[in-house]
């Protein structure tokens, strides 16, 4: 009887360490995408939103290293290594749970802190001043439709145009290829601010390494459940051959 319930554990614990390898690989390719999707802000975001997906892509290359250990326990039915393989997963699962729970911290304050870095870099747009924060501003205001921080009046005292009402050209929805003289101003800019649209989109991901971090810790109960009573049974053995 002991040895069909040792049976059954030790081929649950291979079935949860493959879908717990999976989730590894899942959390470091949600790392790397969002890692990769907000290099192109750097200016815009501060280092908490890069510091994250860099604890993901670390947290998964561990996870992926673990479960190795996890495989060869319970093939060769070592109590040691089983025992090592749950203390690790244990460790995991409160690393993990500190990178949900960061996660759901900087999605609350993600609007407040683009809108403070975006406030920030409004004195360096312009053609003779930094060409990568003038650059980023258009192609920010381009993608996502929108103009200044709150609104299109924040241009108004950085770029000193409080009697012409002018705003960066592209704050305006504008025909490609049109020839004729292109005005772009408060009265036709977009109405949407930066922090509300560029946010919303830095928000979202943050959010999916908080759902990936849940979904990973849940499996890491499971496998550390499992783990522990197979490192049980093991031992029992190894005491009552």
């Amino acid at each position: 009887m002991l040895a069909k319930i040792f049976t059954t554990v030790k081929y649950t614990l291979i079935t949860v360490n493959f879908l717990f390898l999976v989730t590894g690989i899942i959390i470091l390719s949600v790392g790397s995408s969002v890692q990769s999707a907000y290099n192109g802000y750097h200016e815009f975001l501060s280092e908490r939103f890069f510091s994250l997906p860099a604890f993901c892509i670390a947290t998964g290359i561990i996870i992926f290293l673990i479960s190795f250990a996890g495989f060869y326990g319970a093939f060769m039915e070592n109590y040691y290594m089983i025992l090592a393989f749950a203390g690790s997963m244990l460790l995991m699962f409160i690393f993990q749970l500190s990178a949900c729970i960061a996660g759901y911290v900087l999605r609350g304050n993600t609007v407040a802190l683009v809108q403070k870095q975006l406030i920030s870099t409004m004195d360096l747009y312009g053609p003779d001043k930094n060409f990568e924060v003038t650059k980023l501003w258009d192609e920010v205001q381009t993608d996502f439709t929108c103009c200044g921080v709150i609104n299109s009046s924040d241009w108004l005292s950085p770029l000193n145009t409080s009697v012409s009402r002018g705003v960066p050209v592209s704050c305006c929805n504008h025909v490609y290829g049109a020839i004729n003289t292109f005005t772009c101003n408060t009265t036709v800019a977009y109405t949407t601010g930066c922090s509300e649209a560029f946010g919303d989109w830095v928000q979202s991901h943050a959010a999916a390494i908080g759902i990936s971090g849940i979904f990973l810790v849940l499996m890491q109960a499971l496998a550390v459940a499992g783990a522990v009573w197979l490192a049980n049974i093991s031992r029992r053995e190894r005491e009552f051959p």
